[in-house]
């Protein structure tokens, strides 16, 4: 895959407010929607989406950064070169720089998540696991087939890190092993972003906690349970009141613009956000109007805003401030 920070066109350091914001931007431009049939397009939009998804996502990100790549094969088969030069998971880290094969188990943590202590051997530990979903599946529910690493003590050493007089060659010194599984969960409909849904894991072994990332749409954005968009209009459906169709996660509504609607103003359809997962009801979706102004500019046109100029009983900027002081 290309450089998902060479695709977005942000900084390493860049926050994950700055990633947000860039991809939302680069969405709506290249967005298949508003470049239909254009074949080039459609493959920066795909590109802008991969790499979001792998930037938006803490663990993608960190194992991207290290690896440079987020497929599990190819960071395992990395770490697992790294491991044979002594070097340890990163190259160029010196293991005998540890202090020891005990301190192994921290740093091979910071991989894998916190061990805490060694089970006994073929015991395992509490299991966690990421999804990212679209913002349509977010919103109705999905069923997902999500990849589950447990952590399990290493049965060659019984998870003491040591065979013999030296390091276990099995686990490489960590006393674990990590087993990964394909769990199929379902996500209740109006799960966020951030959320953690708990799932029963294969043969009634122990709990999964799912931690949710969902990806932004273009037009709807989600705050709470409520929905927001703006929704452009004509100068005239703003002066005279029109009945405009409003795009909802529930499909399209129709609804009345009054007469003298002011750019921004914004409106409300009740009961058309997102459904609570601890109340069953459901947010609010609110459209933001924006006129739009023609960008055809003729002799008739200059005439009509002539007259329409007059309209404007006083200076519309009339009592903004000038300065700070």
């Amino acid at each position: 895959m290309r450089d998902p920070y060479e695709v977005l066109g942000v900084a390493r350091s860049a926050s994950k407010d700055e990633i947000k914001k860039t991809y939302r931007k680069l969405a709506r431009k290249f967005h298949p929607d508003v470049n239909p049939g254009n074949a080039d397009a459609e493959r920066r939009f795909k590109e802008i989406q991969a790499a979001y998804a792998v930037l938006s996502d803490d663990t993608k990100r960190r194992q991207y950064d290290d690896f440079g790549t987020v497929d599990e094969a190819e960071v395992a088969a990395r770490h697992a070169r790294s491991r044979r030069r002594g070097t340890g998971p990163f190259p160029g880290f010196d293991v005998r720089g540890l202090g020891g094969v005990g301190d192994l188990g921290s740093l091979f943590g910071d991989l894998f998540g916190s061990f805490g202590g060694r089970p006994g051997p073929g015991a395992t530990v509490a299991a966690e696991a990421q999804v990212e979903l679209g913002f349509s599946q977010a919103v109705h529910g999905a069923t997902v087939v999500v990849p589950v690493r447990r952590e399990v003590a290493c049965a060659e050493c019984s998870g003491t890190a040591r065979t013999g007089s030296g390091p276990c060659r099995r686990c490489g010194g960590t006393g674990m092993l990590v087993q990964t599984e394909r769990l199929r969960v379902r996500l209740p409909a109006g799960v966020g972003d951030g959320d953690r849904v708990r799932a029963a894991g294969k043969g009634g072994d122990g709990e999964v906690s799912v931690s949710v990332r969902v990806r932004p749409d273009p037009y709807f954005e989600r705050k709470g349970d409520d929905i927001h968009t703006v929704v452009p209009v004509t100068f005239a459906e703003a002066y005279l009141g029109a009945e405009v169709e409003i795009g909802t996660i529930h499909g399209p509504v129709r609804a009345k613009i009054p007469a003298g609607t002011q750019s921004g103003q914004r409106f409300r359809l009740r009961g058309k956000g997102v459904r609570n997962l601890r109340t069953g009801t459901h947010g609010d979706h609110y459209y933001a109007v924006h006129v739009a102004v023609p960008r055809v500019v003729s002799p008739a046109g200059r005439d009509a805003a002539r007259r329409v100029a007059e309209l404007y009983g006083v200076d519309p900027r009339a009592g903004l401030p000038r300065s700070l002081e």
